[in-house]
């Protein structure tokens, strides 16, 4: 079961496991179970109550009502779909590539001893204090600060301007920081930076031998380690043209396909679906949703009417499918149903399918699993020119 297709039926269903989230994802109600996910988690910490009941206060529920598909969609061409894909093959470059990552997360960092000047790659540890017309600045300043020389962490010059210099040695640093800079009081202004280098480190990045081998894996070769990368990149790359293919494929469906009416109710339900998950992730960087929309620079009118853009995409994705259920007579076995389950509760982290079942809606789960055969369907029958 892919998991690029599964992300998007399970946004779809509200059922939103790619996140590892549960009930407490939003508040949507079908009206087919009586099912409620419920933001409010009773059983939260302390500490954790009155942020969760912020958050529920501005959540929005919406009943997901019944309709009749056929009324709201005329169903194009789903079968026999033409596509393309880029074909991607593992190469000795992307497994040695692959390599040289694993090693450098494994550097160390160590102090140099056999020169006493910067050069690009460094970790240099400063103190430093920026001004404009001779007076500090809100941000400019910080001791005992770690730099990694070309990292491009600070603004363009910055950097640079202390390579070749030593360990205790100040050195001003002249700049203007970038017109389009995001403090409009500093964009395009002539600022000079003290700086001190304290001391001067370097990464260390360890050797690809067989005894470090069986240190960060379960392999005792070189050889062994390095095919096992090659696996790994080519089952990345099956996925990635699994994932192309899908939306080739499916993005034809929903063109050959003409939407006559969207139920009202169903964009109201994939509104609240969107504006929920932004409501929580505001939240999560401890923001209501006002203060979100601010930042934005978006009027409320200006965010409905974007809200209502991603609505309807999910609306006729939605519609689509049931449509294709409809005229395939799909059904879900029980069989499939229980092996649907299990596939699920692997691929999005769960630690047992009972876990993964406390935290969903039945009706959901089969609407997710009746939508999948439906795109294996459409996937199935697809030919590759």
């Amino acid at each position: 079961m892919k998991t690029k297709i599964l992300l998007l039926l399970m946004s779809l269903s509200v059922l939103m496991l790619a996140g590892g989230c549960s009930k407490k994802e939003g508040t949507v109600e079908n009206d087919t179970t009586g099912n409620t996910q419920n933001v409010d988690d009773t059983e939260d910490k302390a500490d954790e109550n009155e942020t969760d009941n912020e958050v529920s206060s501005e959540i929005i529920t919406v009943t997901k009502e019944a309709y009749e598909v056929s009324d709201y969609i005329s169903l194009g061409e789903y079968k026999g779909i033409e596509y393309t894909i880029k074909k991607l093959e593992v190469t000795e470059a992307d497994v040695e590539e692959t390599v040289e990552e694993i090693l450098k997360r494994g550097a160390t960092e160590q102090e140099v001893a056999d020169r006493d000047q910067v050069q690009n790659g460094d970790i240099v540890n400063i103190d430093f204090e920026g001004l404009k017309d001779g007076v500090a600045f809100d941000g400019g300043t910080a001791q005992d600060y770690d730099l990694i020389i070309g990292s491009g962490s600070f603004i363009p010059g910055f950097e640079e301007g202390l390579i070749g210099t030593t360990v205790g040695e100040q050195v001003d640093v002249n700049l203007s920081f970038p017109e389009d800079y995001h403090q409009p009081d500093l964009a395009g202004q002539p600022v000079v930076f003290k700086v001190t280098v304290n001391s001067i480190k370097e990464l260390v990045y360890p050797e690809l031998t067989e005894e470090y081998v069986k240190e960060i894996s379960e392999f005792d070769t070189i050889d062994a380690f390095k095919e096992d990368i090659r696996v790994s990149l080519q089952e990345m790359n099956e996925a990635t043209m699994e994932s192309e293919k899908f939306d080739n494929v499916f993005n034809k469906v929903l063109d050959n396909s003409e939407v006559k009416s969207y139920p009202q109710n169903l964009l109201d339900y994939y509104s609240a679906v969107v504006k929920n998950r932004i409501i929580q992730n505001a939240a999560y960087f401890g923001m209501d949703f006002a203060t979100f929309l601010s930042s934005t620079g978006l009027s409320e009118e200006d965010f409905d009417a974007e809200m209502l853009k991603s609505a309807e995409i999910m609306a006729k994705q939605e519609l689509v499918l049931n449509a294709i259920v409809k005229a395939e007579n799909l059904e879900l076995s029980d069989e499939e149903y229980e092996e649907g389950v299990e596939n699920i509760s692997k691929d999005f982290g769960y630690s047992s399918k009972e876990e993964f079942l406390a935290n969903a809606v039945e009706d959901e789960i089969r609407e997710t699993l009746l939508w999948q055969k439906a795109v294996d369907l459409i996937l199935n029958a697809a030919v590759e020119l």
